[in-house]
């Protein structure tokens, strides 16, 4: 600070603005969906076609990219489906676009045992612009139960809880 004549660092007395990442919500596109969730079909990274209906069962739709460094920790913690990170009877499908935007080979390494779809539809139909993301589909009602950015394991696995209520 000038005008000060010791070598004591200068020490801020302004409030420290809080923290409003718990604050803002994150857009999500519940209640503003085009209807019932029924499939969702693309290719697995070696060319494939494959396809999942989503009205059975509960399903964890987690939308990835490989160029994305917030994507990292959820490749691989859904890679080995022997140990789900997340307890249930969940089916946990990662989703990436199409082979036009993310490489095969590269979706392949990083996805372990995972399934995996390959598909830009999808995106489009969940309304995702960006991964990561998660979609929880509700399959006896086929409806979206719950979505959102995908922060980590454990605030997946809150959300899951909090929309399936106490079953």
């Amino acid at each position: 600070m000038p005008g000060r004549s010791d070598d004591r660092p200068a020490v801020s007395t302004a409030p420290r603005p809080p923290d409003l990442r718990h604050l803002i919500q994150v857009p999500n596109f519940l209640g503003h969906r085009r209807g019932v969730v029924h499939g969702l079909a693309g290719t697995t990274p070696d060319g494939q076609p494959i396809a999942y209906e989503l009205t059975q069962g509960w399903t964890l739709l987690i939308f990835l990219s490989t160029s994305c460094d917030g994507c990292r920790e959820l490749w691989d913690a859904f890679g080995d489906p022997e140990h789900p990170p997340i307890p249930g009877d969940l089916t946990t499908v990662m989703v990436t676009r199409g082979s036009g935007l993310e490489p095969p080979d590269h979706v392949a390494r990083l996805c372990g045992r995972a399934s995996v779809v390959m598909t830009d539809e999808a995106w489009s139909d969940f309304g995702v612009h960006a991964g990561p993301f998660f979609v929880l589909v509700d399959g006896g009602g086929a409806r979206v139960a719950t979505e959102g950015v995908a922060w980590s394991v454990e605030q997946i696995a809150g959300a899951i809880t909090a929309a399936r209520g106490n079953e």
